[in-house]
């Protein structure tokens, strides 16, 4: 499998999922008030499950990400929080290799 082809692909899936999220609508007000009672502790779990692998923290690269993601949290904005991460995987990346 080459480079290209593995960039080819995640360029679809995430270039599909970001596009959903920027252009499709609000969900309506009743989905939203279910959505809007999910608790942040619930989120900040599973974020948390992925920073550990088999009993030790993933790579400083990696916890840079989510650092910068939950920095960018309170602009409650999905794209964002995800440009952030983006952004703190490639300063870690700098400095940490």
């Amino acid at each position: 499998m080459s480079i290209g082809l593995i960039a080819v692909i995640a360029l679809l899936t995430y270039g599909s999922r970001a596009l959903a999220l920027v252009l499709m609508p609000d969900p309506p007000a009743r989905i939203q008030a279910v959505l809007d009672r999910i608790p942040a502790p619930l989120f900040a779990a599973l974020a948390a499950t992925s920073l550990i692998e088999e009993g030790t923290f993933v790579e400083a690269s990696t916890l840079t990400a989510a650092l910068f993601a939950f920095a960018a949290s309170p602009t409650r904005s999905l794209l964002w929080v995800l440009v952030a991460g983006v952004a703190g995987y490639a300063v870690g990346a700098l400095i940490f290799t």
